[in-house]
């Protein structure tokens, strides 16, 4: 016998000496005399000449590697195999210890009387129902009575802060403790499971220590001999799920309000947009076309019309974009920028208002940086920082831009302003929408959306915006950006829908061919405004009619225009389906065809590209830009001039 053996070979309890590979390396006389041999004949087997098949399949599955991973396991039911193949009931407690590389794992059992292991069982099923997360009970009410408790579980203290003692003896210092306006469906939803023996089932509040909670009820009910009735069944606290369904119907909520506001949005856009577009459109055509025949203070006046239909224009795009940012649905194209460009642009942009005021644009240091950002948006945060830099600071005064680094590896943009500052209670309320800190009585044209708007777009493109100032001293607004370290390819600028190109206009003009286009619009002020743009074109014929169904009978009954402006919003149709019945024509499966619209969402936008348009203009429009981008659009699908079939 080694060495080991006589350690525990007196010992009651069955021992075994175990490695990782199942092998038996010693076992104490007790446990070979369970089995019915010596202790010799057993070393170098496996495990399993002890245990009964199931208790193999539980070694090996469930013990061996819950002792691998936490070293002990404590009290688990098993089975021994007797002398003579009968079951031995034991508890199994053991520890697993490495040394040298090795595993061991030294195994007690200790076995069960039949009345042990009843005891143990019932032992077991109490700890488990303590233990539960809900309360366990089980009520008893005879007709006439009140119901009482004959169970409780131990979770009543954590549940109701009372002692289960207290409940046995009267179950009202339970049911004191439900909400006064949830006691009467507690008391209905009771009484008619014990009328119908149906489920119990409710869910109330309790109000503990002060504080509610939400609960959840389940029990079952069932009729004793006597006409009791007895509900086994449990108690949940389910403040938590309620509180995660309370935030889910508020973001559905608040996505719902966003989804109206976004839908009011573009409607109020899409209308303000549609007489807008007469109102700037026949202002800059009187200036163009007529404008030797006006006195000098009704061109004036017609300024006076041009520069209060942009500033509405502007005031709407405005409101969009924060209402796109607020609603998450703005979207930017992050890459690596260098962001001399973006500054060097927006100063050269910015310097047709300095010169109004008289005031110097300076970029007093910091080149070569590399940002992550949206070439655009990035372009709109600096101008508009600028223009506030020049339109708050005195005439004649200074604005600086410097690039410096900031915190971390961020990457600062300064515009510092000569202004009059700003208290810190002016800094506490600088972007909130339409609070322009006073300025609304002085002489600085704006409604206060700027910066509100600036602030979102850095924010989407990951950065950050701060302000420094002191009363008197100024302002110096802070861009604080990530890095890159890759240069973002020039490709560059894409330009706007409408760009003028006045060489091309004027070679096309030049060549006496005219193109046909086509207008399909319902609205009359914007139909004339066309009409009055195309007079006297020697480029382009127009032809303007005002439904779809008309449009499809023009081009099937063989008028083949070179070019069509559909409007998005027909009396009888909508722009995308008259699209694509046009586009099932054989001969315009490949013609130019424009969207024309006041919605100026950019979902609806995408859209319609995506549906085949070839461009998409935005109303109000720009008439000096129309005929140039006609042209390049029929240059770039190698139009030519065609002839009118009636």
């Amino acid at each position: 016998m080694p060495a080991s053996a006589h350690h525990f070979d007196d010992l009651p309890v069955a021992v075994a000496v175990v490695n990782d590979d199942g092998l038996l390396r010693d076992v104490n006389q007790t446990l070979a005399g369970l089995r019915g041999r010596e202790a010799a004949q057993l070393r170098g087997q496996q495990v399993g000449v002890l245990l009964s098949r199931a208790s193999t399949l539980l070694y090996h599955s469930y013990i061996f590697p819950l002792l691998k991973m936490s070293g002990q396991v404590d009290e688990v039911s098993i089975q021994l195999q007797g002398d003579k193949g009968q079951r031995i009931d034991a508890l199994l407690s053991a520890r697993r210890e490495v040394a040298h590389d090795m595993g061991v794992v030294r195994c007690v059992f200790m076995r069960l009387k039949e009345r042990g292991r009843l005891e143990y069982q019932l032992l077991t099923a109490k700890r488990a129902a303590d233990e539960a997360p809900g309360l366990l009970f089980q009520l008893r009410r005879m007709r006439g009575e009140p119901a009482r408790f004959t169970y409780v579980t131990d979770a009543l203290r954590r549940l109701f802060k009372v002692a289960p003692a207290q409940a046995l003896e009267d179950a009202d210092v339970v049911w004191r403790l439900i909400h006064p306006d949830d006691a009467p469906q507690l008391r209905e939803t009771l009484d008619a499971s014990a009328r119908d023996l149906s489920p119990w089932r409710c869910e109330c509040r309790a109000v503990i220590d002060q504080w509610p909670i939400w609960l959840e009820l389940h029990a079952t009910p069932s009729q004793e001999p006597d006409g009791a009735v007895v509900w086994n069944g449990y108690i949940a606290d389910i403040t938590e799920r309620k509180d995660m369904e309370l935030g889910l119907r508020e973001k559905a909520s608040a996505e719902r309000a966003n989804q109206a506001k976004s839908e009011f949005m573009a409607h109020m856009s899409h209308e303000l947009r549609t007489p807008l577009n007469g109102i700037l459109g026949f202002a800059q055509l009187l200036q163009l076309q007529d404008a030797g025949n006006l006195r000098a203070d009704q061109r004036s006046k017609l300024g006076y019309i041009e520069a209060a239909g942009h500033s509405l224009l502007r005031l709407i795009n405005e409101v969009l974009e924060i209402s796109r940012i607020e609603a998450g649905h703005m979207a930017v194209e992050m890459a690596p920028l260098p962001l001399d460009e973006v500054i060097q642009s927006a100063l050269l942009m910015a310097e047709p208002l300095a010169a109004r005021r008289a005031v110097s644009l300076s970029w007093v240091g910091g080149r070569g940086a590399m940002v992550q950002a949206d070439r655009h948006r990035l372009g709109q945060v600096l101008l508009n920082l600028l223009s506030n830099a020049i339109k708050y600071g005195p005439e004649r005064g200074r604005v600086e831009v410097q690039v410096a680094q900031g915190a971390g590896e961020a990457v600062e943009l300064h515009v510092q302003d000569q202004g009059p500052g700003l208290s810190p209670a002016q800094q506490a309320q600088l972007f909130q929408p339409f609070n322009r800190l006073g300025a609304e009585h002085g002489q600085v044209e704006g409604v206060g959306l700027g910066l509100v708007i600036t602030r979102g777009l850095i924010e989407l493109m990951g950065g950050q915006l701060h302000v420094r100032s002191r009363p008197g001293e100024g302002a110096c607004f802070v861009v604080r950006l990530m890095p890159a370290t890759v240069p973002m390819p020039d490709n560059g600028d894409p330009g706007l829908p409408l760009s003028p190109d006045h060489q091309e206009a004027q070679a096309a003009a030049g060549s006496g061919v005219r193109r046909r286009v086509l207008y399909v619009e319902d609205n009359p002020i914007n139909a004339l405004l066309m009409q009055s743009l195309f007079e006297g074109s020697t480029a382009f014929e127009l032809q303007v009619l005002d439904s779809g169904a008309k449009a499809l009978a023009a081009l099937r009954d063989g008028a083949w225009p070179d070019a069509l402006l559909l409007d998005m919003h027909l009396a009888d149709t909508d722009g995308v389906s008259l699209l694509q019945a046009i586009r099932r024509l054989p001969t315009w499966a490949q013609q130019p065809v424009v969207a024309v619209s006041a919605d100026a969402m950019p979902d609806e936008i995408r859209r319609a590209l995506d549906a085949g348009f070839d461009d998409y203009w935005t109303k109000p429009l720009d008439v000096t830009r129309i005929q140039p981008a006609l042209h390049r659009l029929l240059s770039a699908r190698g139009a030519s001039g065609g002839t009118m079939s009636v």
